[in-house]
This record gives structure tokens, sequence and C-alpha cells, in this order.
């Protein structure tokens, strides 16, 4: 009976250690569980949810509270704002800031938002627009010939 419950344990401890030698799964184990970032103790002292959230999730949380910000600055209401993708920051030269998905960029800040391919595209109000030299800016979107000039642009660097 003994022997039986050790061979189990023996195999079972073997199933885990190459279970994690996948590396999709090592990744996770070492970015996620291992990392030395990760301080418990650290964490205990900044119980704010803000500061835990920017920790967590670093620049790109605190551009996308940023550009919250400033939409609400500027009477931002019933926002549904057009994203550009990432390929399309990079051919502008912006490379500090990545792009996420509107689901992702709601969940971050609350703020509708759609891509240039999405079907709900025509009710864009703002666009995240990128202005040479000056980087990532915002612009209110007036007239339907100026959302499909955008929309064009965007579509160039949108990968089916």
């Amino acid at each position: 009976m003994f022997f039986k419950k050790f061979n189990l344990l023996l195999t079972s401890i073997l199933i885990i250690i190459l279970f994690f030698t996948i590396e999709f799964y090592n990744g996770w184990l070492t970015g996620k569980v291992l990392n030395v970032n990760n301080n418990m103790l650290d964490q205990m002292e900044h119980l704010d949810t803000t500061y835990r959230k920017s920790y967590r999730w670093g620049g790109s949380y605190l551009a996308f509270q940023d550009i919250k910000s400033k939409l609400a600055k500027n009477g931002g209401t019933n926002v549904t704002l057009l994203l550009p993708t990432t390929e399309y920051l990079r051919a502008q030269g912006v490379t500090d800031m990545d792009m996420v998905e509107p689901s992702v960029f709601y969940y971050f800040t609350g703020i509708n938002s759609v891509w240039a391919n999405s079907p709900e595209v025509a009710r864009a109000n703002w666009a995240l627009i990128v202005i040479k030299g000056r980087g990532v800016s915002l612009k209110k979107i007036r007239e339907k010939p100026e959302l499909d000039t955008i929309i064009s642009e965007y579509k160039k660097y949108i990968k089916y």
C-alpha cells in the first residue's frame, strides 16, 4: 500500500515538472507566481487599488487613466473612443505604448471604445490619433467625413 502511494506521488510530481517545462506555462510560472516583484509585504503596505493597478499593469494602465481624465476634463460624456492598433502606433513612431482591445480598454477605464473594423464604429465620437512629434492625442469627431478619414487610415494597419 505504501509503495503504491509513493509511486503515485512520484508520478504526479514528474507530471507537474513536465507540465511546467512547456514554454508557455513556464513563462506564466516565472512571470506571475515566482516573480520577485510580487512581494506580499510590499502589497500589504500599499492597499490602495489605484496603486496596485498601476503597479500590476504599468504604463499602459497609467496612459489609459490619463486618457480617461482628459476626456472627463473636455466634457466627454457618452464617449465611444475609436482606438488605433498597435501596428498603427509603431508605424507612426510611438513605441512606448501598446494598444489593447476595446474590452480591455473598457475594463481599465470604463469608457466604450471600438476598432476601425468594428460594426459599431459609426458610434465613435472621439478618436485617439497620433500627431507627429507630439505623440498620442485625443480628437473630437464632429462630422462623418472626418470619421471616415480616420477609419480609412486605421484600416490600413488592421490584420484580418
